[in-house]
């Protein structure tokens, strides 16, 4: 990576003891800049650390573990800010897990320029998860790749392999 190519990494510092949390992500490029992650090559860049997920991922713990053509992984890991009162990660954090692992596969069989939204969401939670038993494992498989729409398959895996959610979703594609 060149010198001009450089960004801050961001980062995620949690301290425990004094239930406390504090990260950075890098401010979002101009308006005119601002095209989604398409492409294998874009998503390989990630996944190679030159360029970062969305803040909004970052947020909620994921790296992008892989990607391939139709099919992304990702790994979650939470901290205690992420569980609720059951002492399980919320379900909205694996929800929104869900959606992220979505678009980036999406991201795997649209061309640049080709803009992507959630359009439909349906999370299945089948067991709760334990912290202790993250990082978990998120994989997400494009099934359909339509003119307007893709649909898209996920699992959430804890770090048994057990299946604690699968979710399904449909992303509106903006073709130019």
């Amino acid at each position: 990576m060149d010198d001009d190519e450089a960004f801050d990494a961001p980062f995620d510092e949690i301290d425990t003891a004094a239930h406390s949390r504090h990260y950075s992500w890098p401010p979002l490029p101009g308006a005119s800049d601002r095209s989604p992650h398409a492409g294998l090559e874009v998503l390989q860049r990630i996944v190679d650390g030159e360029h970062h997920l969305s803040p909004g991922s970052h947020t909620l713990g994921l790296a992008l573990s892989s990607v391939a053509e139709r099919v992304v992984t990702l790994t979650a890991t939470p901290g205690e800010w992420a569980l609720n009162n059951g002492g399980t990660v919320h379900g909205g954090i694996v929800s929104g897990w869900v959606d992220s692992a979505l678009g980036y596969a999406t991201a795997t069989v649209v061309d640049e320029g080709v803009g992507y939204s959630t359009l439909d969401l349906t999370v299945r939670y089948i067991r709760a998860l334990r912290l202790e038993k993250t990082p978990a494992t998120i994989h997400a498989e494009v099934e359909h790749v339509g003119r307007s729409t893709c649909v898209v398959q996920a699992k959430v895996l804890d770090t048994d392999g057990r299946t604690c959610a699968s979710a399904s979703g449909v992303m509106m594609l903006f073709r130019p």
